[in-house]
């Protein structure tokens, strides 16, 4: 695996971040070095992180948080991106361009209909990128790995390929990938950037400052390729934590994309998965799902995840999204537990 990224004035550098923030933390020294080798940097920011409620708390001394008041807290994040993409620009320019989607709402996004990634192919298509970088789909932050699978949708519609570089915030790392060299300018300007995110200072400042401290490394990915199913097997989680979850499934085939959401009730054998026109049959075992698949949709790929529904008071998810062909490989650690309460 190469140590460096090499980048040129021929190169167009498009950093996709779930929330204001995450361009800095995953990415700040990289889009320095992307600048000083004359290469076109864009940031691309799918929510603005309003719904970010303890902080906004705090800072605003306020219990009850109405429509007014998320939007008041956008604008702040905003501003705040805005002074922190300054800091590391420095006299260069970097593009910016916002989607307003749901703060932690990605995944009912990606779930609920194609416009999501229509939007995101139409931002690939005018940028055209050679290089994507984008979050894993191992992050524990729903949104995180929900903006990857979507990625991968619009890209897999895509004929212009690109270089995939993945970014790991919420979850200890992957291993191996490409390591910037320590740079110390490079470092006080990231530190800077930062510290322009007050809001999100206010109650984690020790953890940000952290993680902004950390080597960047981005792991390079392949685009997921098609392969010849017959029959999907999903793992369960053990009982204690799949009972309030709901399963979760991803198939593009084609320019086709399946989703499938299901709640799997306790002792049920025999599963009718629909979706649309679609109907696919499952059985369910005590350690996983089989998933049968009619002929048009065997050339796939294919997605799933068990995701917590309702309210939530823990943001991280215990399983994030996986590639269902990944499956049998071990996932990441767990988040420390005092993130529980992320406020990312």
């Amino acid at each position: 695996m190469p140590a460096t990224l090499p980048l040129s004035v021929q190169d167009r550098l498009l950093v996709v971040a779930p929330h204001p923030d995450d361009e800095t933390l995953a990415a700040g020294e990289l889009v320095q070095a992307a600048l000083a080798a004359g290469a076109t940097v864009r940031v691309l920011y799918a929510t603005d992180g309003d719904n970010n409620p303890w902080p906004q708390r705090w800072i605003e001394k306020r219990w009850r948080l109405d429509g007014t008041a998320r939007e008041r807290w956008a604008q702040r994040r905003r501003q705040e991106a805005a002074v922190a993409l300054a800091a590391l620009a420095s006299d260069r320019a970097i593009d910016v361009r916002r989607l307003g989607w749901p703060d932690q709402g990605l995944t009912d996004a990606l779930m609920r209909e194609d416009a999501s990634v229509a939007a995101l192919r139409a931002e690939l298509d005018a940028f055209g990128p050679t290089h994507v970088v984008m979050p894993s789909l191992h992050d524990r932050h729903p949104d995180h790995s929900a903006l990857h699978v979507m990625l991968e949708l619009a890209l897999l519609r895509r004929a212009r390929p690109c270089q995939r570089l993945t970014y790991l915030i919420h979850a200890h790392g992957e291993g191996g990938g490409i390591a910037l060299p320590p740079d110390p300018a490079r470092q006080a300007r990231k530190r800077a950037a930062m510290e322009a995110y007050v809001s999100q200072l206010s109650l984690s400042r020790g953890r940000l400052l952290a993680l902004a401290a950390r080597m960047e490394c981005f792991v390079p990915i392949d685009a997921p390729a098609a392969r010849e199913h017959e029959c999907l097997y999903v793992q369960r989680p053990r009982a204690t934590h799949w009972r309030a979850h709901d399963f979760l499934l991803v198939l593009a085939s084609g320019e086709r994309t399946l989703r499938i959401r299901a709640r799997v009730p306790r002792g049920t054998r025999m599963l009718a998965l629909e979706a649309g026109d679609c109907a696919l049959h499952a059985r369910v075992g005590a350690d996983a799902i089989e998933i049968a698949l009619p002929p048009g949709l065997r050339t796939s790929v294919a997605w799933t995840k068990w995701h917590r529904s309702g309210a939530r008071v823990v943001v991280f998810d215990r399983t994030p999204w996986r590639d269902v062909d990944a499956m049998a490989g071990s996932a990441p650690r767990p988040i420390d537990a005092r993130v529980a309460a992320g406020l990312g």
